[in-house]
């Protein structure tokens, strides 16, 4: 999955946004490191984010790492328990089923319109990201949930449809917790081969086949987990992140 920095419009539509929960520029960067940290899986399910420890370690009020924070919420990624303060959701098995199901079919949507939209560019530069894929996943590194969420969030930029990319955006923090949660302890699944195919038939414009493909490849992710009351039972509770990560 990419970085998640937002860029700030300028004149009147940048005043409108500075108001906006957690988007000034301090909280900005507190929010990319949070999600970024739930990406790489440094922040797991169940964490507790320590809002006087992160205010300080920002060097920034209180108030602004709660902001951060309710915005965090708004997208279903933290959850605020009483009395106890602030905890990275853990997705119920229902809820992680409820969410591959609508992956399964926004990607669909996502990948025909690809097909319609595609230029030369754009499959130049998924040609070059899969040879980075390769790199990462070969070599194992740290960043291999980054890179193959970013593989989703260019088809999502080729479909042209800036709601259908906010919406993935969104869906795909969601999997990442699921996946933190719920993955099967044998390794890491690698399936850029998948992504190789996706982009030979986006490339030949076969819509059918790429939507065929796409459901394929959500399916043999959602099938690497373990969604069982068990397995999420299993995983700890962690402690608070540094802002470091």
């Amino acid at each position: 999955m990419p970085k998640n920095a937002t860029d700030l419009p300028s004149g009147s539509e940048s005043a409108a946004l500075l108001g906006t929960r957690g988007q000034l520029p301090e909280e900005q960067l507190i929010y990319d490191r949070l999600v970024d940290a739930i990406i790489d899986k440094t922040l797991r399910p169940g964490q507790y984010l320590n809002e006087v420890k992160l205010a300080k370690s920002y060097a920034v009020p209180r108030s602004r790492v709660r902001r951060v924070l309710e915005r965090l919420r708004d997208e279903a990624v933290i959850e605020f328990q009483l009395n106890r303060g602030a905890f990275i959701c853990r997705p119920t098995v229902d809820e992680a089923r409820d969410i591959f199901e609508a992956r399964r079919h926004l990607e669909s949507v996502i990948v025909r319109l690809a097909c319609a939209r595609a230029t030369k560019a754009h499959i130049a530069n998924l040609h070059v990201h899969l040879e980075t894929q390769r790199q990462v996943f070969d070599n194992r590194l740290p960043a291999m949930n980054r890179v193959a969420g970013e593989f989703h969030m260019l088809l999502a930029e080729m479909a042209g449809n800036a709601v259908l990319t906010r919406m993935l955006t969104l869906l795909m923090r969601r999997v990442c917790l699921i996946q933190s949660l719920y993955e099967k302890q044998h390794g890491v699944l690698c399936l850029v081969h998948e992504h190789e195919k996706m982009i030979a038939l986006i490339e030949a414009n076969d819509a059918d086949g790429a939507a065929a493909e796409a459901l394929t490849h959500c399916l043999h992710i959602e099938q690497s987990l373990d969604l069982s009351e068990r397995r999420r039972a299993e995983v700890d509770i962690y402690d608070a992140i540094s802002p470091s990560h």
